[in-house]
């Protein structure tokens, strides 16, 4: 039914707006991205786009959230090992061409830091095994090496050496903490 917000026809248009802007987006940055660039890929009028989305921005702002929203219900943190659960996340991230381009693309967001900050509960109760004796000081300062580390290793990983698996990414991302380190 027209008029109605979820109908198949909406659902269609976005789809089709997400699409011809990841394409895009994977081309160039996002700030050289026009509306009318979209529009036309997506064979929209600019008036559609408008109707769901502000600007380009607006467009990366909420295709991010709702991938991580996604992911975050995938993973399911709380259920399982730090281990097992970084590993699924990984294997979503390599083999997702709508995350790859979000974690790739010509954005100057850093769409992984807030996905990875978001684990923030898990981490601390799994770096705490590690590091019985750090304060909540040292603990949030692990978390921030782990999670700006863990970035720049996904991004090498996914451009330089994607032969590797998720289990093989996961297993030296979780290395780092099962070292001695004084």
């Amino acid at each position: 039914m027209v008029g109605i917000a979820n109908n198949r026809r909406t659902i269609y248009t976005k789809k089709m707006i997400r699409q011809a802007f990841l394409a895009l987006l994977s081309q160039k940055e996002l700030e050289k991205i026009t509306v009318k660039e979209i529009t036309e890929a997506a064979d929209i009028n600019r008036g559609t786009f408008y109707k769901y989305y502000k600007d380009t921005f607006d467009l990366l702002q909420k295709i991010e959230e709702e991938v991580m929203n996604d992911l975050l219900a995938d993973i399911q943190l709380n259920s399982q090992p730090m281990d097992t659960w970084l590993t699924t996340l990984l294997e979503k991230i390599k083999n997702r061409p709508e995350i790859r381009i979000l974690v790739l693309g010509n954005t100057k967001s850093n769409f992984l830091s807030p996905l990875l900050e978001q684990i923030k509960p898990e981490a601390f109760q799994q770096f705490s095994q590690y590091f019985p004796t750090a304060t909540q000081t040292e603990m949030e300062l692990y978390l921030s090496y782990f999670v700006e580390g863990s970035v720049g290793l996904i991004i090498r990983w996914l451009k330089d050496f994607e032969e590797l698996n998720a289990h093989e990414v996961s297993k030296l991302l979780l290395n780092v903490f099962r070292t001695e380190i004084y």
